[in-house]
């Protein structure tokens, strides 16, 4: 068992791990990799990385706090989730709503692989999770964010 303090250095150590390995792909010559994250020009929508215990997960998470708002982003993102899964290369898991820990509601799309990051042996199997997939998930979302942007108004 980990103590806090323990817990909070195993941590920074996965994280700092999976960014070097970001360095080695091949359009990235040795840089770290910039990630979209919360940086997708949609307000409410993020790109999500997530590791516990129990699994490791990458998730495209739409958390506006309008849940109107919220709604209509997915629906048009289930509109157009042949066209997702596609550039994605796989199939995803799509949840409506999901009561995060912090007690918000939020929809997302997502993979995920059972793991548990506090077992170091595991991290040779989740960091490559973790990165092909976010990438696949970057693709997959730049195909359709322009429609996801687009509203009524034309905003």
């Amino acid at each position: 068992m980990y103590s806090k303090e323990e817990i909070k250095d195993l941590k920074i150590e996965f994280w700092k791990k999976l960014e070097n390995r970001t360095r080695r792909l091949p359009e990235q010559k040795g840089q770290v990799k910039k990630w979209i994250f919360d940086q997708t020009e949609i307000k409410g929508v993020d790109l999500r990385f997530d590791v516990n215990r129990n699994y490791a997960m990458v998730a495209l998470e739409i958390n506006h706090k309008d849940e109107d708002r919220r709604l209509k982003l997915f629906a048009k993102l289930d509109a157009c989730k042949t066209l997702f899964e596609t550039t994605f290369g796989d199939s995803l898991k799509w949840q409506l709503s999901f009561d995060k820990e912090n007690g918000k509601n939020v929809c997302r799309v997502y993979k995920l692989i059972e793991a548990d990051f506090h077992n170091r042996e595991k991290w040779k199997e989740i960091i490559p999770f973790l990165i092909y997939n976010m990438l696949n998930m970057e693709k997959a979302f730049e195909e359709v964010k322009d429609f996801l942007k687009y509203d009524e108004l034309g905003k």
